[in-house]
């Protein structure tokens, strides 16, 4: 039998590769239980797949709860197999991780993910359970659950006492919102919440879920089409922002969709509804909008009425560089007081390349999957250019040193 000393030195050394790691189970006993924290770190659990892990606990020689898994991903299989839609919501492995695994086996989960849920699913019972049963999760993963009322998401994040960060992708409501007249159980959210995304989430009630979180550092949003950020959801967009006040410090906000496909959307109407002069402490903004109609009036309105002392230091917007729009005057605002320390203002630069651009590079495993053009080629070239004609833009930027446009290549055969 191995020496423990030793066996600790392998497995440092081989703590991401779970193949190897098992391969070494086979040579010495003693590596089971030194190895198992590496190999149970994160678990997945599927709905296909699940039942023959909740088996292992029906072993009364079952250590597993010994690995202290830090990561549950509970995943609902997305493909329907012959079954309907609502089967979809019926994830058992999550109803498994409620009630056929011991109370022990998670209670070292800091993060934890869970798909494709239809919370009128589970019992009263299950619910309840989910605090105590996660006790230490500090991030929190939800992507496609759907609830029956605004009320049940606010219950669900405060059963989390320790959450720091929630993630929340194409969540959905059973009912728009219940009766004026019905009585709400106040849900306070976790006191160190400081990281809030939304991706695909256009119901203004599940933004209202959140209001306040005065411990909100950063925020995050994405959406797929320009209709999807409603004025409706601006307003509460706008509030949840003001009840973070002085502890917010980053904000994201991203649209998927191309400028084309914007069927009249005015986003300068619904970002007049977020306020950001009334973050002070505000470090970083960063916007991927390809509709730049929005640029301009934001920036203005930031810059005439934003802290007297602001601490702003990155501005990153992704599409800056292809915008067409008034250089000049965007060149003068970023000189406002407003924008006196900012670091870098950050962008990328677009650049087609072909086969003539990699001519002697190694073929990549997937065929046109080339990184970047040869140092020296035409495309190589062509990036130098478009990225003085875009620092050319901005002069006054320029001087101060804070331009710093990004390398952005992308190979073009594939589409010839």
């Amino acid at each position: 039998m191995l020496p423990t000393e030793l066996c600790n030195l392998i497995i440092d050394h081989l703590h991401d590769s779970k193949p190897s790691l098992l391969a070494c189970s086979l040579v010495c006993r003693a590596w089971v239980p030194e190895c198992r924290f590496h190999l149970f770190h994160k678990v997945r659990l599927d709905r296909d797949k699940a039942d023959p892990f909740f088996r292992l606990f029906e072993s009364p020689h079952a250590t597993i709860a010994s690995a202290h898994t830090c990561e549950l991903d509970v995943a609902q299989n997305p493909i329907t197999r012959n079954r309907n839609l609502d089967e979809l919501f019926e994830n058992l492995a999550f109803q498994g991780v409620l009630s056929r695994c011991p109370a022990d086996v998670f209670e070292h989960v800091q993060k934890l993910s869970v798909t494709w849920v239809g919370w009128w699913t589970l019992s009263d019972a299950e619910r309840l359970s989910i605090g105590h049963r996660f006790k230490n999760v500090t991030e929190l993963v939800l992507w496609m659950v759907i609830f029956e009322t605004d009320e049940e998401l606010p219950a669900l994040v405060a059963s989390f006492p320790t959450l720091e960060v929630i993630s929340l992708q194409t969540i959905r409501l059973r009912v728009k919102f219940l009766e004026e007249n019905h009585s709400r159980a106040e849900h306070t959210l976790p006191a160190n919440l400081h990281t809030i995304s939304f991706i695909d989430v256009s119901n203004p009630c599940v933004m209202c879920s959140f209001i306040p979180c005065p411990s909100l550092r950063a925020f995050k949003c994405h959406y797929v089409n320009f209709s999807d950020f409603t004025l409706a959801l601006a307003n509460e967009f706008g509030r949840l922002l003001l009840s973070a006040g002085e502890r917010l410090e980053d904000f994201e906000f991203i649209i998927q969709a191309e400028a084309e496909l914007n069927d009249g959307v005015d986003f300068d109407a619904q970002f007049k509804l977020v306020d950001l002069a009334r973050n002070p402490n505000l470090r970083r903004i960063k916007f991927s909008i390809e509709d730049n109609r929005y640029l301009i009036p934001f920036l203005r309105r930031l810059a005439e009425s934003g802290p007297s002392t602001p601490i702003l230091e990155t501005l990153d917007i992704y599409h800056l560089s292809k915008y067409d729009l008034d250089w000049e005057k965007l060149d003068d605002i970023l000189q406002h007081p407003y924008f006196h320390v900012l670091r870098e203002i950050k962008t990328t630069v677009e650049t087609y390349f072909n086969f003539l651009d990699v001519d002697g590079q190694e073929k990549p495993k997937k065929p046109g999957w080339y990184l970047k053009p040869n140092d020296g080629s035409r495309a190589h070239i062509e990036m130098g250019r478009n990225i003085a004609k875009f620092v050319e833009k901005l002069p006054k930027c320029q001087a101060r040193g804070i331009l710093r446009p990004a390398e952005a290549y992308h190979f073009g055969d594939l589409w010839d």
